[in-house]
C-alpha cells in the first residue's frame, strides 16, 4: 500500500515539476522571442526613418530610385536590407534587387499601415528565407501617400530562438530523472511518520486482539460448562460451577481494565485527553495512595514505605495523577518477591516536585529498559500474564506524566531491582500543617 502510495507520490511530483518547467520555459521562450522581434522592429523603423531624412521628397517621384533596384541612398546596400515603394493600394513602383514580391507584407497589413501609419509582419522570400517587413506611411504635402516597406532576413534570430527551444526542451526532459528521484526520497519521508502511525495502530490492534482472546476464551469456556449443567439440571451441584463462575467474573473485570485503558490512550492518540490541572498537595496524594495499596503488600509479604512531605505541592489533575501512582506501586509490587521493600517518595528537589518509587525487585535487563514504556510491551510476558496485567499500565504513565508537562524516567539494576522517577513543575504554595512525614511500613 505504502509503495504504491509512494510511487504515486513521486509521479505527481515529478509532474509538477516538469508542468512548472514547460510553463517556466514557454515562457522564457516567448518573452526572449518577443524581445528579440521587438528589437528587429525598432531597427526597420529607425532605418525607415533614416531613408526618409536622407531622401528628398521632391526627387524621383518621392521616394523612388533612378533605376529600378537601386536606392538613391543606399542605405540598402550593405547589411541585408532590402526595400520597397508602393502606393496604398500595393502597386510597387521601385524595389532593391533583393526583393521580391512574396518578400512584401500582404494587403491586410497593408491597409493598416496605412490606418495607423505603420505596420510590421513576418514574411517568406521566394526562396523559403523567413524575413521581417516594416511598412511605414509616406504622406507629403502636395503628393500622393506611399507606402515604403523596408525589411530583412531573420535567419539568424531564428537560429538563436531555435537554440533556446533546445536548451529549454533538454533541460526540461533531463530534469524528469533528478525529479524522480528527489519525489521519491521527498515522498518517502513524508509518508515515514504515516508509515509508523499505520505500523503502530496495526501492531496495537493486533496486540489487544491477542490481549482479548484470552479471557474472551475462558469466558466462553466457563459460560458453556454452566449452560450444560444448567441443561442437565446439575447447576451448583458442581464445585466447578463457582470456579467456573469465579473465574468469569475475573475475565471479565480483567477485559473491562483493558478496555478501558486503551480507550484512554485512543484518547490520547486523538489528542482528546484533557488534563484539568488544579491546585493540590502531591504528599497527600502519596499518602492516599500508600494506603490503599497497603493490603496488596500485606498479601504479599512486602514493606511498603510512603515517604511522602505534604508540603510539595502541584498543578494537576488529581485523579489522574493517582492513577499514575497506583500503576507503578502495583507493579513494584508484582514485581518484588516476599521479604523486598518498595518505597514511595514525593520530596522537592531543584524547584521541582519529585517522585519516585523503587523496590528490590529482580530488575529489568537493559536491552529492555528502551521498550519498557511502549504499549503491551512485557519484561517477563508469562508472569505478566498470570499477574493480570495488559501492558498498558507505564505507556499511560508516561502520557499523563507528559499531559502535566513532567518526565518520566526509568532506571534498574538487575538482581538489585527498579527505580522510576517523575519530575514534576513544583508549586509556589503555602501549606500549613502539623502532620509529620509519612513513615509506615507494612508487616513482612
Amino acid at each position: 500500500m505504502f509503495n504504491t502510495a509512494r510511487w504515486r507520490l513521486t509521479v505527481v511530483f515529478t509532474g509538477v515539476v516538469v508542468v512548472l518547467l514547460l510553463v517556466a520555459g514557454i515562457a522564457i521562450y516567448f518573452t526572449t522571442s518577443s524581445l528579440i522581434y521587438r528589437r528587429v522592429d525598432a531597427e526597420l523603423a529607425d532605418k525607415a526613418q533614416t531613408e526618409l531624412f536622407l531622401t528628398d521628397p521632391g526627387d524621383h517621384g518621392g521616394h523612388g530610385p533612378d533605376d529600378h533596384g537601386a536606392p538613391p541612398t543606399g542605405q540598402f546596400d550593405q547589411g541585408g536590407y532590402f526595400y520597397a515603394v508602393s502606393d496604398t493600394s500595393g502597386n510597387v513602383s521601385s524595389m532593391s534587387y533583393d526583393a521580391d514580391d512574396n518578400s512584401l507584407v500582404s494587403a491586410n497589413t497593408l491597409a493598416a499601415a496605412v490606418k495607423n501609419g505603420s505596420a510590421v509582419q513576418q514574411t517568406t522570400s521566394a526562396n523559403g528565407e523567413d524575413q521581417r517587413v516594416y511598412a511605414l506611411l509616406v504622406d507629403h504635402p502636395g503628393q500622393s501617400a506611399q507606402v515604403l516597406q523596408i525589411g530583412r532576413s531573420i535567419d539568424s534570430e531564428q537560429g538563436a530562438l531555435s537554440e533556446l527551444r533546445t536548451i529549454l526542451l533538454v533541460t526540461i526532459i533531463g530534469s524528469i530523472i533528478p525529479a524522480l528521484t528527489g519525489g521519491y526520497l521527498l515522498s518517502g519521508r513524508a509518508l515515514r511518520p504515516i508509515r509508523t502511525s499505520v505500523d503502530a495502530q496495526r501492531a496495537f490492534v493486533a496486540d489487544a486482539s491477542h490481549e482479548l482472546r484470552t479471557p474472551v476464551a475462558v469466558v466462553k469456556t466457563n459460560a458453556e460448562l454452566l449452560v450444560k449443567h444448567l441443561q442437565s439440571g446439575k447447576l451448583g451441584q458442581s464445585p466447578n460451577d463457582a470456579l467456573a463462575i469465579e473465574d468469569i467474573l475475573g475475565e471479565t473485570d480483567r477485559m473491562a481494565k483493558l478496555v478501558s485503558q486503551m480507550l484512554t490512550l485512543a484518547q490520547v492518540d486523538a489528542g482528546q485527553q484533557t488534563i484539568a490541572p488544579s491546585p493540590m498537595s502531591l504528599g497527600e496524594l502519596a499518602d492516599e495512595v500508600g494506603r490503599s495499596m497497603r493490603a496488596l503488600a500485606d498479601a504479599k509479604q512486602l514493606t511498603l514505605d510512603v515517604r511522602a512531605d505534604p508540603a510539595v505541592w502541584v498543578e494537576g489533575q488529581r485523579d489522574r495523577l493517582r492513577e499514575v501512582l497506583v500503576t507503578l506501586v502495583d507493579n513494584a509490587i508484582k514485581y518484588t518477591d516476599a521479604g523486598g521493600r518498595v518505597v514511595l517518595a514525593v520530596e522537592r528537589r531543584h524547584r521541582k516536585a519529585v517522585v519516585t518509587v523503587s523496590d528490590t525487585g529482580a530488575g529489568i535487563p537493559s536491552d529492555s529498559l528502551k521498550h519498557i514504556f511502549e504499549r503491551f510491551y512485557r519484561v517477563d510476558k508469562a508472569r505478566t500474564r498470570d499477574e493480570g496485567g495488559t501492558g498498558l499500565g507505564l505507556a499511560i504513565a508516561r502520557h499523563m506524566v507528559a499531559a502535566h508537562g513532567g518526565d518520566i524516567r526509568i532506571d534498574s539494576d538487575v538482581g538489585k531491582g527498579t527505580r522510576i522517577t517523575i519530575e514534576l513543575r513544583l508549586l509556589a504554595h503555602e501549606v500549613t500543617t502539623d502532620e509529620p512525614l509519612s513513615q509506615s511500613s507494612a508487616a513482612n
